[in-house]
């Protein structure tokens, strides 16, 4: 063991956490095919303490016994009304559950990509299962607690708090960490960014996945050489098959893709030498359903309800995340794995008689135009296109390649649809500091 693993450890111990035993724990399961207890077994719990403690969900489960809940979780589950986040604001004292006095609980709050925020209750068990599940999404990538780790984060407020105080800063020191705040970096900052990467060489970079991205094209555009990396993480947005292609080009390096959000913390992580995205079975349990809320088959597209396993302090159960995907089949390594991600449902196109559109599509449009240097797709309503560029100062949008755009957007939205082009000087991300490619203004 590494000595600031052990450090890692040992202050963990004094403050009696939990996080070293459920970091092993979840490392020794996650390498088996049969964890000691399964997703089936912890979804049973909080079904049964959601019932006993939390009002909301008592009431709905009125119709449920403790016997259907222990023999038949996944069926019961299924049974309960899907979590939005309007329900939440509305039944936030429901929602909590009865024990918080015994819990040394917290508020949290999350704006997600839409910006409509939203606030939660966790507590410390909450956070020490997402500091050991988080950590071993790290793991499964090459790098150990305690190993070198460079952050190339987008949000000013987890880099203020990761930051900020004494004890904060010596904790970032021990970790290993060193944090990049990639929300707008300027020309000198991506230097730098780049000098730090090629002199570090760190066990793993965790980045945004745009800020990552915005460094490969810088690194490209400049002719800077990068040395190779070992491993990175994204997280936070799309990663789009094309954002990989660049990163790995220029960081020369495997790149996993990790999903995840604030109010349920990782839900799932690509991992060596397995296809889509392992969902980690002792944290959060994934369904797939229609637009009506009733389950799709493995392999189908639809909208992702996350039941997070780990948060008894406001449970939330079938909570619509607003993003789609789809799942495998078969269940590997005890956990549910996500085939694909789609993007947000706010970034899905829509068609008047109600036909869905991945954003992807527009996104492909803009591939390989050397006069391209940053684009967002929106669609402002069901026959108005809107593609906003920011364009290479050395270049001109040649006027074919615009027609074409033109009619490729047309030929699956409708000869009657409108395309504009915008071409501001930069286009920032949202208050988070994501970004996105695509945003449907469509109700």
């Amino acid at each position: 063991m590494n000595l600031r693993k052990q450090i890692i450890f040992t202050h963990a111990w004094l403050r009696r956490s939990q996080f070293p035993a459920l970091y092993t724990e979840y490392f020794q399961e996650g390498m088996r095919a049969d964890p000691a207890r399964s997703a089936a077994g912890r979804l049973r719990e909080i079904l049964l303490h959601c019932r006993r403690a939390v009002p909301y969900y008592a009431e709905a489960m009125a119709g449920l016994t403790d016997s259907e809940m222990i023999d038949d979780p996944e069926a019961c589950l299924r049974t309960l009304p899907v979590l939005t986040k309007n329900i939440i604001r509305s039944n936030f004292d429901r929602l909590s559950s009865n024990d918080l006095a015994s819990r040394k609980w917290f508020y949290n709050t999350s704006g997600g990509s839409t910006g409509v925020p939203i606030k939660l209750i966790q507590d410390k068990e909450y956070r020490e299962r997402t500091a050991a599940v988080t950590s071993l999404y790290s793991r499964l990538a090459g790098c150990d607690l305690g190993e070198p780790v460079v952050f190339v984060w987008g949000s000013e407020r987890d880099i203020l708090q990761n930051a900020a105080g004494i004890k904060a800063r010596l904790f970032t020191f021990i970790a290993n960490h060193k944090m990049l705040n990639a929300f707008r970096m300027t020309t000198e900052k991506m230097r730098e960014c780049l000098s730090l990467l090629s002199r570090r060489r760190p066990k793993l970079i965790i980045a945004y996945a745009q800020a990552l991205y915005e460094l490969a094209c810088f690194a490209q555009r400049e002719g800077i050489a990068v040395a190779p990396q070992n491993a990175a993480i994204t997280s936070a947005g799309t990663l789009y098959e094309f954002m990989r292609e660049a990163i790995i080009k220029v960081f020369q390096c495997p790149v996993y893709n990790l999903y995840g959000s604030r109010e349920v913390s990782g839900i799932a992580c690509e991992r060596p030498g397995m296809e889509g995205l392992w969902v980690a079975p002792w944290f959060n349990y994934v369904e797939v359903v229609d637009d009506q809320g009733a389950p799709l088959p493995a392999g189908a597209d639809g909208e992702l309800l996350i039941t997070c396993l780990g948060n008894y302090a406001m449970p939330l159960l079938r909570y619509q995340i607003g993003d789609r995907g789809a799942l495998a089949a078969e269940r590997r390594l005890g956990g549910q794995v996500l085939v694909r991600l789609t993007g947000r449902t706010v970034d899905t196109f829509k068609l008047r008689d109600g036909t869905l559109v991945d954003g992807e599509y527009f996104t492909h449009l803009m591939y390989f135009r050397e006069w391209v240097r940053k684009f967002q797709v929106v669609q402002q309503d069901y026959e108005k296109i809107v593609f906003r560029v920011e364009v290479d100062p050395a270049s001109e949008p040649p006027a074919a390649e615009l027609a074409e755009i033109v009619d490729n957007t047309r030929a699956l939205m409708g000869e009657a649809c409108q395309v504009k082009f915008e071409f501001p000087g930069e286009i920032l991300p949202v208050s988070s500091g994501k970004y996105r490619f695509t945003v449907s203004e469509v109700a």
